[in-house]
């Protein structure tokens, strides 16, 4: 048996304390320094005293690892026992006979001294520690006395040289054993920074994945409710539909900062400064919270200074998060009274400190429990809040996005009486044009929001100057992306492969302001097309050109693929419109061509599309189809959607057709699997486009097993797909002929 394996076994597993190792790592020293004595005793020719007193060390330390290593045992686990009669045999036993038996001032006595106090500190702890300090110190004068008083006491060395021989072996037993115990210890905190680091992971990682299970409802619940919102309602619906929204955006914010609190230990936390409307924060925040008042007797007052410049930059989402939790838990913790939000502002030259105070008349806080505020999972008087939900997160998150933006935030309280607290974070100014007086007062008045529905509802960003690019190999694709860009006014050209969108690049015949490129096209991909127009045309418009990728590609770290691969940005199918807005706005949109055309520039196609009335109704069901949400896609235009669908019938059987073919031999499937998983991609995103959700979700499980290499399940299931698209294509067509009013 070898002997490493053994050791790491018996002597220092992970199972034995830390001290323990350390103990035993000292009497293996032991027992090997008493043996090295032994045979130097020997070969000098030292007293048989000498030789039996060094030789039974040696069986004393093998007996004490014995004896430890029971005690450490799970029958026992007793470590303390185990330290005490180590400390009290080599330190109190041992070494003063060692100090009569070999010279004692005049040998290596004091590096064995010092190593024993070394020992007490690293194996023994509190007022163990202590006694035993002074037990040893005392022990060690009295050894200096004893032989400064009673010389004859002491075992004078038999001759000159074993005196530096035995001060050599004290310097390499004490020094070596201090060494390698230092050593050791720096191992084991390393092990268990590493076990910290990966635990640290784990749970990061696990929060990542409960946090994208979660995502899914909450994010359709939103969605769904803001595409709802766009439409004219009853005053209640619409009152329902907003309580809907805000509580799902309640339930997304626990879970953003369970996930917030992950990166901030793991110090992988990113502020991302961008241009902010004031106005809006305020309003938005003050809408998801005041929800949270429901039949409470509160009083809720905001207000806003009208100096407050109107663009502000900093990080708006953590500024956000940082009102949220403060006017969650003054909402949370007030049972009556009032609930009061302060917004100023200190402005410095280009900068502004931004001075949000939150008061409460609400339980408040101990003088005791001041300290605790701000800490990790802590509710203070966790007995009297026990009904109260929370996580205990917020405000430990607060101080820590507070601080990272260079802020701080501050609290006064009295216990019963309610609380303050004050946030003072510095921002520069975007545009130094003040909120203004009319939006203060209907802010304050809780005004803001329906005026911004409205506009939400009434208008789209209009961009008659701009000319974009869509790739896709899917024609039904390239219609439904085409739709959803319709209403900005834009002029919208399409090709389904990325050689076509590269010459396009290179002839620059055309100037496009921006390319939404697919990602899954035969021939030449989406990344590949990329790296062409990026690297191999040269010309400073092929460099610059905005592109951004347009894939069902969705899964998590996709976005960063295509950022490393020379995109811009990343738009997952189903186009999201919210999200489409957002990014024709950040990379399409020139304030500059705006001023030189007048504001009813707008294509005449367009207009007519947005106007034109269609007799046909979607309120026949067809199995696999989702009406409302294929509407709600197209700002519930019913003449664009309609014809998206004519297009997706006549577009989708040539792809079915080659489904079909693909895997009437596997042979041939596994010949050309690439282009089977293309084809069934683009099937998949133009379904989904629809709102065809079960043909899009026979799709997509066929993509994976294809890509997993799982021919037989591919061979298995396709036909499910080849039979639900043809039933769907049919009925959509019959519903066509029979038009359904």
């Amino acid at each position: 048996m070898k002997i490493k394996p053994l050791l790491y076994k018996y002597l220092f597993s992970e199972a034995v304390p830390v001290e323990g190792r350390i103990l035993n790592l000292v009497f293996l020293f032991g027992i090997c320094g008493a043996l090295v004595t032994t045979i130097v005793n020997l070969i000098e020719g030292a007293g048989i005293f000498s030789v039996l007193f060094t030789l039974g060390m040696a069986v004393a330390a093998l007996f004490l690892v014995i004896i430890s290593n029971k005690l450490y045992s799970d029958k026992f686990n007793a470590y303390k026992i185990t330290a005490w009669i180590a400390v009290i045999v080599i330190c109190d036993i041992l070494m003063p006979l060692m100090f009569f038996a070999s010279a004692g001032i005049e040998s290596g006595m004091p590096g064995y001294f010092v190593m024993c106090m070394v020992l007490i500190f690293l194996v023994m702890d509190g007022r163990e520690c202590v006694i035993m300090v002074i037990i040893n110190m005392a022990l060690t004068a009295a050894c200096y006395y004893v032989q400064h008083r009673f010389p004859r006491f002491v075992i004078p060395f038999s001759f000159e040289l074993h005196r530096e021989i035995n001060h050599v072996q004290t310097i390499y037993i004490a020094g070596l054993l201090i060494g390698f115990i230092i050593k050791y210890q720096i191992s084991i905190y390393k092990a268990e920074k590493k076990k910290a680091e990966d635990a640290v992971k784990a749970k990061s990682d696990f929060l990542a994945n409960v946090s994208h299970e979660l995502r899914t409802p909450l994010n359709a619940v939103i969605g769904l409710g803001e595409l709802e919102l766009r439409k004219e309602h009853k005053n209640d619906t619409t009152v329902n539909l907003e309580k809907i929204q805000d509580s799902g955006k309640v339930l997304l914010s626990i879970i953003n900062d369970l996930l917030d609190l992950s990166k901030i230990e793991s110090g992988k936390f990113d502020l991302i400064p961008v241009e902010y409307n004031v106005a809006s924060l305020i309003n938005d925040t003050v809408s998801l919270n005041i929800v949270r008042i429901g039949s409470k007797p509160i009083n809720f007052h905001l207000k806003v200074d009208p100096e407050i410049p109107t663009i502000l930059f900093g990080d708006e989402l953590r500024i956000r998060q940082i009102l949220n939790n403060l006017l969650s838990n003054a909402f949370k913790y007030t049972k009556e009274g009032s609930v009061d939000l302060v917004i100023t502002g200190e402005k410095s030259e280009n900068s502004l400190t931004l001075v949000c105070a939150v008061t409460d008349t609400g339980i408040g806080i101990r003088q005791e429990d001041a300290g605790k505020l701000f800490g990790v999972y802590n509710q203070v008087d966790t007995r009297s809040n026990r009904h109260i939900e929370g996580t205990g997160l917020g405000l430990s998150i607060c101080k820590n996005l507070t601080e990272m933006m260079g802020g701080v935030i501050s609290v006064q309280s009295e216990y019963g009486k309610g609380s303050a607290f004050t946030v003072r974070i510095p921002q520069k100014i975007g545009n130094p044009a003040p909120v203004g007086e009319e939006n203060a007062r209907n802010l304050e008045k809780f005004r803001y929001n329906t005026i911004k529905r409205d506009r939400r509802r009434s208008s789209r960003l209009q961009l008659p100057y701009a000319r974009v690019l869509v790739v896709d190999d899917v024609s039904t694709n390239l219609d439904v992306a085409k739709g959803m860009m319709l209403p900005y006014g834009m002029d919208i050209d399409c090709v389904t492969s990325g050689h076509e969108a590269v010459q396009l690049i290179q002839d620059n015949k055309t100037h496009y302001d921006a390319i939404f490129m697919d990602h899954m096209m035969p021939d030449m991909n989406g990344i590949e097309a990329v790296r062409i127009i990026r690297n191999e045309i040269g010309t400073g418009y092929a460099k610059a050109i905005p592109i951004i990728a347009l894939t069902a590609n969705a899964i998590v770290g996709t976005d960063e693929l295509f950022l490393k691969n020379g995109f811009q940005a990343f738009l997952s199918k189903p186009i999201d419109s919210i999200k489409l807005d957002k990014l024709l706005h950040t990379w399409v949109r020139n304030k500059d061509k705006e001023a030189a055309i007048l504001p009813s520039a707008v294509p005449a196609g367009v207009k007519n599309i947005q106007e034109d009335s269609v007799s046909f109704s979607f309120t026949h069901p067809v199995d696999g189809m989702d009406f409302t949400e294929g509407l709600g896609r197209f700002l519930n235009n019913e003449k664009t959607y309609l014809r998206i669908l004519k297009a997706f019938v006549l577009g989708m059987p040539p792809y079915m057709n080659k489904v079909q073919a693909f895997t009437e031999d596997q042979s041939e499937l596994e010949k050309s699997l690439n282009d089977y998983i293309i084809t069934v991609h683009g099937i998949k995103g133009s379904s989904y486009g629809v709102a065809a959700n079960t043909a899009g979700k026979k799709a997509e499980e066929l993509e994976q097993a294809a890509k997993r290499g799982d021919l037989d399940w591919v061979m298995a299931h396709n036909w499910e797909l080849v039979n639900v698209m043809n039933k769907l294509l049919a009925d959509l067509t019959n519903m066509a002929e029979r038009g359904y009013h």
